[in-house]
């Protein structure tokens, strides 16, 4: 009985240790697999990343570069199908596709703008290039024709070389506005001049001069600013002239005031449209800036030039199509204080002071501090407008020889031009 029990325990201990063989053969079994399995899954992650890290982001640095991506995400093993990593993948892939095409289009917009400047700074220097040249030669074949007039006294000749003086005055003038333009400066150095010769000296740059009618006034515009103002009323004159009818004048006044003065030229021509009116006045208050790839076929660089000029000079301009008593355009140029010298009147060597002029009240008028209290200048001449007046006889020569007379002798008292000033 004894060796039989002993039997049956020794059996079933040995079934228990069997069955807790294969169970354990089992799960080792299993556990090798999951073990593979892992580390599938591991190789493939391994493998994702790594072509992540050898496609995708050379792909990054490619496009920057201005090339297009090949592939924009890896491909991941089936293995890693419906796991966690193939989820936090897929994000990463959504997030770096749009982060790539993002990219792509800043890369593209920054590319072309670097075209359109490069084309911009290129275009601009070679048309500012060429026009300093011709204002360069039209300044020597001025000087030539100016030592002629001197040598040769005579009418016809006088009155021809005259006509060839004007003639390339409005050359120099034209190609100056593009070396303007294109962020050059005036060449000509000049004294101090008074508003009249200002004026005048932007007579002799226009084709139409004989139809102007100035005022005078003789506050003395400082001479960095004299070309400068002399340019843009040029341009101001030109357009009033050119779009007015060829029988009509073209006035010009001044009005002072307390901040600087102010050039006014009124025309008795068709006028501008609402349209018109604010294009003008876009360009030359600055708010639209100034594109040579925008002028067109015929580039109209009229506008645009006194705009230059005036941002860089501190001048105001501004076009009106109601102020203008013809019923045309009036356009007007606001010189600041800053620009204009003191006016002083010199006494000449040795001669006796002026007497002071008797006030009305018996005594000078002071401030509150006991200082005396100053006065307004007064203009020259009235600055109303003149009535409109249509010419009947033709332009005189002998009377532009004698004004271009006029001009060359202002001409010596400049300083002479520097050709290399207007490059910087």
């Amino acid at each position: 009985m004894n060796s039989e029990t002993a039997l049956w325990c020794v059996g079933g201990a040995l079934v228990v240790a069997i069955a807790f063989a294969v169970y354990k053969a089992r799960s080792a079994g299993r556990l090798r697999a999951r073990i593979a399995r892992l580390e599938e899954a591991c190789a493939a992650r391994d493998a994702a990343v790594a072509q992540l890290a050898a496609i995708g982001l050379p792909t990054a640095a490619d496009l920057a570069d201005g090339a297009r991506p090949a592939r924009s995400t890896p491909a991941l093993a089936p293995i890693l199908a419906g796991t966690p990593f193939a989820d936090s993948a897929a994000v990463l892939a959504q997030r770096y596709t749009v982060g790539l095409g993002e990219l792509q289009v800043a890369v593209a917009e920054s590319v072309r703008h670097k075209a359109q400047d490069e084309a911009r700074q290129t275009t601009e220097s070679s048309v500012r290039s060429f026009a300093e040249t011709v204002v360069s030669l039209g300044a020597n074949l001025s000087k030539v024709v100016a030592q002629a007039m001197r040598e040769h006294r005579g009418q016809e000749t006088f009155e021809t070389l005259t006509l060839i003086d004007h003639t390339v005055q409005q050359m120099i003038r034209q190609a100056q506005s593009y070396v303007v333009v294109c962020g050059g400066l005036p060449g000509r150095r000049w004294p101090s001049q008074a508003m009249t010769d200002v004026v005048r000296g932007a007579m002799g740059r226009i084709q139409d001069y004989q139809r102007i009618r100035p005022r005078e006034l003789e506050r003395q515009v400082i001479g960095q600013a004299v070309e400068p103002a002399v340019h843009a009323i040029a341009t101001l004159l030109d357009n009033a002239a050119r779009y007015s009818p060829p029988g009509s004048f073209v006035d010009v006044t001044f009005q002072e005031g307390h901040h600087g003065v102010t050039i006014i030229v009124d025309d008795a021509g068709v006028g501008m449209n609402s349209e018109q009116l604010d294009a003008a006045r876009r360009v030359l208050s600055g708010q639209e800036p100034v594109d040579l790839h925008r002028f067109g076929p015929h580039p109209k660089v009229g506008f645009p030039t006194v705009a230059a000029l005036s941002k860089r000079y501190g001048f105001q301009a501004s076009v009106d199509g109601s102020s203008s008593p013809f019923g045309g355009t009036r356009a007007a140029l606001f010189i600041p204080e800053a620009l204009l010298a003191a006016d002083v009147v010199e006494a000449a060597p040795g001669a006796a002071p002026e007497p002071e002029p008797p006030e009305p009240s018996g005594a000078a008028e002071v401030t509150g501090a006991g200082l005396p209290r100053r006065r307004r200048h007064i203009a020259t001449a009235d600055t109303q407008p003149l009535p409109p007046i249509l010419s009947t006889s033709a332009p005189r020569p002998s009377v532009a020889a004698a004004w271009q007379s006029g001009v060359h002798s202002a001409d010596e008292a400049a300083a002479p031009s520097d050709p290399a000033e207007g490059t910087r």
